[in-house]
């Protein structure tokens, strides 16, 4: 986490306390949330700043940002990394990235976004 908040300052932005607190929950909470339910867990700060951070930290690759089930849902960016949900009951796993990027020589600020559904164990018993 202190290089996704050096990562900040580098940029210059000064670390408020909603940023803090986003980065801070945000690093303890190991699945994507939308920014509706982060804002209920952070219900001192008010909603616009809350999408603001978000914002922002989407816009600096603080965040990863995927949509599931038509809403945007953010995770820290701490680690590359994919999920997959099952598509009956909501289940989510972490899938570790193993791809480099770093072999595009025309391109810079690269990044991706993958999602993969299918059907837990569970649900398929």
């Amino acid at each position: 986490m202190e290089r996704l908040k050096q990562k900040l300052i580098t940029a210059g932005y000064p670390l408020t306390k909603a940023r803090l607190a986003v980065l801070d929950y945000l690093s303890s909470y190991h699945s994507p949330i939308s920014a509706r339910d982060l804002h209920k867990k952070l219900k001192h700060f008010n909603q616009a700043s809350i999408y603001r951070t978000l914002n922002l930290f989407e816009d600096l690759r603080v965040v990863n940002m995927e949509v599931i089930d038509k809403e945007k849902v953010f995770c820290l960016a701490d680690k590359p990394h994919h999920h997959i949900i099952c598509k009956k009951c909501g289940y989510m796993e972490k899938i570790k990235c193993k791809h480099s990027f770093e072999n595009y020589k025309n391109f810079s600020n690269i990044y991706h976004r993958l999602t993969l559904i299918g059907v837990c164990k569970k649900c398929l018993t």
